[in-house]
């Protein structure tokens, strides 16, 4: 694949180059999504353990909730990098 698409000001730009970036983006996403999420998780936990009885339910909503999106970061980055295995 040598022939680049030709944008701004004469930059050169191939697929391997695309699907490189992405690959790059998506692993940066990953990781802070991670971490971000298991700090929700944390402060999730902490609030469990403090509330009141009339509220846990809603913290343990909350918690679940924390777990479906780490789950579903790491299904959707894991569809991206599949389509990028299609690709390279």
């Amino acid at each position: 694949m040598s022939n680049g698409i030709q944008k701004l000001e004469g930059g050169s730009y191939t697929i391997d180059s695309i699907l490189k970036v992405i690959s790059t983006f998506t692993g940066w996403v990953l990781k802070v999504g991670i971490a971000l999420a298991g700090v929700s998780l944390l402060i999730g936990f902490v609030m469990y353990a403090v509330v009141d009885v009339d509220q846990k339910p809603r913290i343990k909503q909350r918690i679940i909730q924390t777990l479906l999106g780490i789950a579903g970061i790491i299904l959707a980055l894991s569809l991206v990098n599949i389509i990028i295995d299609l690709f390279a």
